[in-house]
This record gives C-alpha cells, structure tokens and sequence, in this order.
C-alpha cells in the first residue's frame, strides 16, 4: 500500500472495516479438449468472472476511487491464465458462445419471441464487451492486470498452495510445504508482490499446517470458525495469534457468507435473479430463480440488475450494523473478512459482479465504514491474544469428509505413494543436473498437479467428470521417476520427457529440491 493509505489506516478504519478476499481456483486444464468439461468451466470463469470483477476495480479506480480488495485467485489458476494456449483457447470459446447468441437471435425473431430474442441481444451484447475488454483493455493478458492493481495499491496478493491441495490430507509434511512454497513464488513472480497473508484452500487446517506457513514466511492466514477449539469463545471480528509475533489467524464471517451464498436464505436465490437451468435448443439460460420446474418466469436483466442494487446496499448497511455492535462492545475496531468465490460470483450468480460493483460504491461513497485488506489493518491493530486451533473446514459439517471419503480413498492412497517416492528420489539425487533434474523437476510438478483438491471432490461426489485426470498425473509422476534414475535418455526418452513438459507446464521455476527441503523450525 502507499504511505498515504498505510499513515491513515487506524483513522479511516474507527468503524471497523471490511475485506473482501476474491477467491478462485479451476484444476489444470490447459489443452483439455472439450469433452467431458474439458476447458469450458476454465473459460466460464474467464468470461463470467474474471474480466468483469477486472472491470469493475479498474472503472472505479479510474473514477478516482480505492476499491481495496484481497485477491487470493490460486497459483495455478494464475498460471493458466497466464499461459499463450489458454488465451488463444479463450477467444476461440468466446467467438463460439457469441455466434451461440447471435443464432439464438435470428431463431427467435423468426419465431417472434420478443422476449427471448432481447434476451439474446442483452446476452450478445455483454459478450462482445467481455471480449473487448480481453482483447483491447487488457491486451489478453489478465495476469498483467492484476499486477497492475497490485503495483497501485488496489489489490493485496495473497498466495495458496501450488494446486490448491487440500492440505490436510496430504500424507507428508514436506508435500505441504512445496505446495506453499511453490505457490508463494508463483504469486511473487506473476502478481510482482510477495504476499504476506495465505487463503488456506476451502479453509482446511490441521496440526502442522500452521508450522509449514511459519516457515514459509506467512504473516497471517485465513480459517473457518469450525478450526477454532471447541472450548475457546472467539469472535470473527477479531484477529488472534497463533504463534506470538509470527503468525496471525483471521476468520471468515460465516454469517455474511451464508448472507450471500446460501441459497435458502442467501441473495442467490432471490427469484428475480437468472437460473443456473438453460434452453436445451440454444443453451442459453433464459429463466428467473424458481422453487419448481414446472413453474418458471422468463429472466429480465434490468429488474435483475436493480435488485443487486437493493441487495448490495442492504449488505453495506448489515455489515455496518455490526461493526457499529462490535464497537460498542470493544476498544477498537473490528474486521469483516468476508470471501468472494469466482465460481459463484458472475458463474453461478451472474449479477453477482453487478452486486460487488453497487457494494464497492455504496461503500466507497457512504463511508459507513472502511474498505480494507488484512495487512494495513493488522499494521494498525496488532493482535493482543492467542488462539488454539484444531481441524476444520468451510465444508459440510466443518470437517474434512467433503474430501477424505471412502470413494477417494484409493486416489489419496496413489498420491501418499507418490510422495513417498518423489521425496526419496529428491533426496537421493540432491545435486541432479541435465535430463535427470528435468525428469525430477517434472516429477514434482506431475505431483503438484495430482495432489488439487479438486479430484477428491469430484470422487467423493461420484462425479466422474475429468476424474481420470490425477491418475494421469501419477503416472507421469511415476514415468519421470524411471527416467530419472537412468544415467542416460535415449532419443525416444528425450522426446517423451519433452512432450510431457509441453503438456503440463505451470510452475516453470520449480525446483525438486522443494520437496527435500527440512520441515522442522
């Protein structure tokens, strides 16, 4: 942050503050193809996401305005969106889903379903915006731009784990510190600041996470309520200590999060927003929110758009309300860490961005209470007690079962032997040169890629979908081992480790030795 903002951050925040994190993650699908999913949900959150959320920081800061925000949008996500074939892929899909719209257009002028063909004109028109702001405003690079934001002071970095793993069940210590530590540098080398915080991914924790973020250099860190003991009354609007004057846990706002996201109870479901559900002729979604299936309303943008207004205010005005409680109550000003995931935030609810634009200026403009990012906030009000914590999750029931199911099993087995053999390799070949530390380089990215929570997901929901994925991963994994313990590569040898380092890709500054480094400190 500049001097200005960081000098005036105890007298702008004496209401409290609020700091929205801007999570998002998508698995590696560079070069998927389209079937199954293939690429397409990586594109989604490209189109629905990303490049309007980039619009809305770089519009009200061109305006004069500092919509503050934590980006925490995982490493390997960042890679993806950083990569040339991605890009290009991109605008393909884009030109695709445009000429989508525009037939769908022509179709319902014949059929004179005025409704439907404005829909069509409204959806034509957002897109070829969407696609001018990635071509032109942004010169295809998103990355770049979020850099830029960076260097301005608008957005604080915050890294993850290299794949987004899901930390608690990997099997070794040293499998949870190359997942820091290689998502650390990547956020330093594309975003152009290290970052001093870590969004834990889907907020997992247990004992020993804790110490490989000391060691990473981690500031502070984001957890759900669930991971605070049981016998320990903290609340969500104050920052504690883990381990004294080293590492700093703050925690999500449960409350304003279900406010949000909760379907029942949350702005998603309001029935004048647009249904996930589309038209099975042109794939376009053209209905309200609905209780039923047999009973649905056509989608209007513009009464759609107004309530995200209503909702963004009402949200301003709630989380006032309990900063101004929390005031009260206490001798200085509390911090509202709420996240924003890109998968529901323009995918699912697509005025969600509509909402997070009218939320920014209500704020920016009302000044009910100030717009902050954990760093200068904790700069200003360092934490005075410590916490004790214990295993917990944003999943279903606080714990890990979400993930650690018996449909998984048989794949976190696959990835724990993996571990095991990468880091036996790592440390019997420390001084690797030439073709074996390639092999050994892609090896661990190979792993990297394999250990995404994602996969465990996906199994445990019996979704099939790209689940062949992480096998293929650990067999490349295990494929590089092989050759790394050749002391030579035939030609054929060569041109397969070639192939795979052209296929997976991300992390192009990763050592293998990551996973030989000390885990005690």
């Amino acid at each position: 942050m500049n001097n200005g903002h960081k000098s005036s951050t105890a007298s702008r925040l004496f209401a409290g503050g609020l700091a929205l994190v801007l999570t998002g993650h998508m698995p590696y699908l560079r070069a998927a193809g389209r079937r199954p999913d293939g690429e397409d949900p990586l594109h989604e959150m490209i189109a629905f996401s990303i490049i309007p959320v980039l619009n809305v920081l770089y519009d009200l800061h061109e305006r004069g305005m500092r919509p503050y925000v934590s980006l925490a949008y995982s490493p390997v996500l960042l890679e993806q969106l950083a990569d040339i074939v991605v890009q290009k892929h991109f605008i393909v899909w884009m030109e695709r889903w445009l000429a989508r719209c525009e037939a769908a257009l022509r179709r319902w002028q014949r059929q004179r379903q005025r409704h439907q063909a404005y829909l069509a004109r409204f959806y034509l028109d957002w897109g070829q915006g969407v696609l001018r702001s990635f071509t032109e405003r942004y010169g295809r690079n998103l990355v770049a731009a979020m850099r830029e934001l960076c260097a301005q002071g608008v957005v604080e970095p915050l890294g993850g784990a290299a794949t987004h793993a899901y930390l608690p069940l990997l099997a070794r210590q040293e499998s949870v510190r190359a997942q820091l530590d290689v998502g650390t540098l990547t956020v330093t080398r594309l975003l152009g600041r290290r970052p001093r915080g870590i969004w834990l991914p889907e907020c997992g924790f247990r004992n020993g996470v804790d110490q490989a973020l000391r060691l990473s250099g981690t500031r502070y860190f984001i957890i759900d309520p669930s991971s605070v003991a049981s016998d320990t009354h903290v609340t969500h609007l104050r920052p504690r200590w883990v381990a004294p004057r080293r590492l700093i846990a703050l925690l999500r706002a449960v409350d304003a999060s279900l406010q949000i996201v909760s379907p029942g109870i949350g702005y998603v479901g309001d029935p004048l927003y647009l249904a996930i559900r589309r038209d099975r002729v042109t794939h376009l979604p053209i209905w309200r929110n609905s209780d039923s299936d047999a009973q649905v309303e056509p989608y209007d943008p513009y009464h759609a758009f107004r309530r995200a207004q209503e909702h963004a205010v009402h949200f301003a005005e709630w989380t006032a309300a309990e900063l101004r409680a929390f005031a009260d109550r206490h001798d200085r000003p509390g911090i509202v860490v709420v996240p924003l995931d890109a998968d529901v935030l323009g995918r699912r609810w697509f005025e969600g961005v509509a909402w997070l634009r009218a939320l920014l200026e209500t704020i920016l403009t009302r000044h009910l209470f100030a717009l902050t990012t954990p760093s200068p906030y904790l700069r200003a009000f360092r934490p005075r007690q410590t916490v004790a914590l214990q295993d917990g999750s944003w999943g279903p029931g606080g714990d890990h079962s979400a993930w650690n199911s018996p449909a998984s099993a048989p794949l976190r087995y696959a990835v724990s032997e993996a571990e095991d053999l990468v880091v036996e390799m790592a440390r019997r070949f420390p001084d690797a040169r030439g073709d074996r530390e390639r092999a050994l380089n892609q090896a661990v990215r190979e792993l990297l890629l394999a250990q995404s929570s994602d996969w465990l997901l996906l199994l445990s929901r019996n979704n099939a979908s790209e689940s062949h994925r992480p096998w293929s991963h650990l067999a490349r994994c295990q494929h590089m081992c092989s050759l790394a313990e050749r002391d030579s590569l035939d030609e054929a040898d060569q041109m397969m480790l070639a192939a795979i380092e052209e296929i997976d890709n991300p992390f192009p500054h990763l050592n293998y030795r990551v996973l030989a480094a000390e885990t005690v400190g």
